[in-house]
C-alpha cells in the first residue's frame, strides 16, 4: 500500500568509518527489523565496536534491547558515541529498557543502576541517551544530530508498514471496504483538515526563525480550501456534507489525532514538536502506491459508481502535493536540522511521531471496524 521512505533517508557521511553490520557481516539499513547489529567505529587504537541485539525470543520482553561484546579500550573517548549510535536502533525499535552483562559497559557513561541479577544491569533507554549524548564533545554530538532525521526516517518508515496492516488498508486491497468505512474516513478527516491551515499560522507566529516561517508558510499556501476536495469527494457519493461540516464529531481516535498536533502549538507553541504529527500524515500520504488508487478504484466502482476519480480527489491531491522532490513531505525533511539541535529534541520530536502514528492507526482501524457491515 505505501512506498519505500527509505529513499529519501539523507546521507549520513558525516560519520566516517561507521559500520553497521549482522553477525555475518551484511550492512544492516536503519530502518531494517529487530536483529543484532554490530555497530563499530574508527579509533587511533583500532576499531571500537558494540552489539546491540533485541531480548529474544520472548514476547513478554519485546521492550529490552541488549549491549553486549564490547572490544575496544572501556575508556576510549568515542565510546558515548558509539553507544549511542548502537542505541539509537533500539529507538527506532521502540524499546524502552536496555540491559547488560558486561561489568565494564553497566559502569560507564551508561550509569547502568538498575540491578536486575547476577551481573545483568539495566537502565531506561531515554535516560541511558540523555547521558551519552551529554558525555559525547562537541564533534561526536554535531555528528550524531546530523544522524537524527536518518533515524526519524527510519521510525516512520517502521510506522508506516504497521500502518499498511490496518484493518481499512487491508479491506481496501483486499476489494471489500464499504462505502461506509470510505465515508467515515473521509468525514473525519475533514474534522481535522479544516483546521491545518489556523494551525500553520500558529506555528508561522511560534517561529523565530526565518527559514521555519518560510517553511510554515509554503505548507500553509499548499493546504487552503483542502477540506472543499473532501465536501466534493462526500458529495458525489451522495453524503450528507452539512453535517460533516457542520456538526459532525470526529471519533474518538480522530479527535487523538487532533490534540496531539493543536496541544503541540497551541500550547508548547513549540515548532518542533508540531511539526511530528504533519511529519506522519505527509509521510504516508507521500507515498502512497499506485497500486492503492486501483484497489480504491474498484472498491467504488463495486458500490455502483462509475468515475472512481471524483471520489478520491482528496486523497489523490495530498499523495501528488505531499510526495515527490518538492512535496510537503520533502520540505518537512528539509526544515528538521533547524528545529532538533541536541538528544532532548529529538526524543521530544520522536515522543510526537509515535503519538500520531498511533492515534493515525487506530482511526483507520476504527474506520474500518466500526462500521463494517454484512455484504
Amino acid at each position: 500500500m505505501l512506498d519505500s521512505l527509505v529513499h529519501h533517508q539523507p546521507n549520513t557521511t558525516n560519520l566516517p568509518g561507521l559500520r553497521e553490520q549482522d553477525m555475518r557481516g551484511a550492512s544492516v539499513s536503519l530502518e531494517a527489523d529487530p536483529t543484532p547489529v554490530r555497530v563499530s567505529l574508527p579509533t587511533p587504537a583500532g576499531r571500537l565496536a558494540v552489539t546491540v541485539a533485541p531480548l529474544e525470543p520472548t514476547a513478554r520482553f519485546n521492550h529490552i534491547a541488549v549491549l553486549r561484546d564490547l572490544e575496544g579500550p572501556a575508556d576510549a573517548p568515542a565510546l558515548p558515541m558509539l553507544l549511542y549510535l548502537a542505541l539509537q536502533r533500539a529507538r527506532i525499535w521502540q524499546r524502552s529498557i536496555v540491559v547488560t552483562d558486561d561489568p565494564i559497559l553497566a559502569a560507564g557513561p551508561l550509569q547502568m543502576s538498575i540491578r536486575v541479577s547476577g551481573e545483568l544491569r539495566a537502565q531506561t533507554l531515554d535516560l541511558a541517551m540523555h547521558r551519552l549524548f551529554s558525555a559525547c564533545g562537541p564533534e561526536a554530538r554535531a555528528g550524531l544530530v546530523g544522524r537524527f532525521v536518518a533515524e526519524s526516517l527510519a521510525t516512520l518508515e517502521r510506522r508506516a508498514q504497521a500502518f499498511a496492516r490496518n484493518a481499512w488498508c487491508r479491506a481496501v486491497r483486499e476489494h471489500r471496504l464499504s462505502l461506509a468505512q470510505y465515508v467515515a474516513a473521509l468525514a473525519n478527516t475533514h474534522q481535522y483538515v479544516r483546521f491545518t491551515p489556523r494551525l500553520l499560522a500558529r506555528a508561522i507566529a511560534d517561529s523565530d526563525d526565518e527559514d521555519m516561517r518560510d517553511h510554515f508558510f509554503h505548507h500553509l499556501r499548499g493546504e487552503q480550501k483542502h477540506d472543499r476536495l473532501i465536501e466534493a469527494d462526500l458529495r458525489y457519493l451522495g453524503v450528507d456534507v452539512e453535517y460533516v461540516a457542520r456538526a459532525m464529531v470526529p471519533s474518538t481516535a480522530t479527535q487523538a489525532f487532533m490534540v496531539v498536533q493543536e496541544s503541540m502549538i497551541a500550547f508548547y507553541h513549540d515548532p518542533a514538536r508540531f511539526i511530528g504529527a504533519p511529519f506522519v500524515a505527509e509521510g504516508l500520504a507521500a507515498h502512497i502506491e499506485p497500486e492503492f488508487f486501483h484497489h480504491l478504484f474498484a472498491n467504488i466502482r463495486r458500490w455502483g459508481y462509475g468515475e472512481p476519480a471524483m471520489a478520491t480527489r482528496f486523497l489523490a491531491s495530498h499523495a501528488r502535493i505531499d510526495g515527490g522532490d518538492d512535496g510537503h513531505f520533502a520540505h518537512s525533511i528539509a526544515i528538521l536540522p533547524r528545529l532538533i539541535a541536541d538528544d532532548a529534541a529529538q526524543q521530544r520530536f520522536l515522543g510526537v511521531l509515535h503519538l500520531a502514528a498511533d492515534a493515525f492507526t487506530r482511526s483507520y482501524d476504527a474506520y474500518a471496524e466500526h462500521y463494517d457491515l454484512p455484504l
